[in-house]
């Protein structure tokens, strides 16, 4: 073979590498906390948690409907479950809580009631 189709080749195949790295590199779990309101409704403020799952750069993302969502402090417990657009909604008392999602290997999250919150999930279902 010519020593120019060569390196050719092996250009493109160190391009395709580090194409594939940086993708892979980007593709990982990731949450967001929002604020959408400050007032409270008889002394509880609404907690929304979105749960994404993220296929990676090819694959896509869908809301992750059914998913059981949990939501404990020191002297609560609340569930929940994701519906179609992947969303769990819960009304607190202000306070600080933890926040799980069982589906995604426990996966958990702290947030502080002292408004209404979205949480947003992305989670990098081939990574796990």
């Amino acid at each position: 073979m010519n020593k120019t189709v060569l390196l050719a080749l092996g250009v493109i195949i160190l391009i395709l590498t580090f194409a594939g790295v940086y993708l892979a590199s980007s593709y990982k779990t990731s949450y967001s906390i929002s604020t959408f309101s400050t007032q409270e409704v008889d002394g509880k403020y609404i907690l929304k948690v979105q749960v994404i799952m993220n296929y990676g750069p090819f694959g896509g993302k869908s809301p992750l409907q059914d998913a059981t969502v949990w939501v404990k402090n020191q002297n609560s417990f609340y569930q929940n479950f994701t519906n179609s657009q992947g969303i769990a909604e819960f009304y607190l008392p202000p306070g600080n809580y933890s926040v799980e999602v069982t589906q995604l290997n426990h996966y958990t999250l702290h947030v502080s009631m002292d408004n209404d919150k979205m949480i947003s999930i992305s989670y990098a279902y081939l990574r796990s």
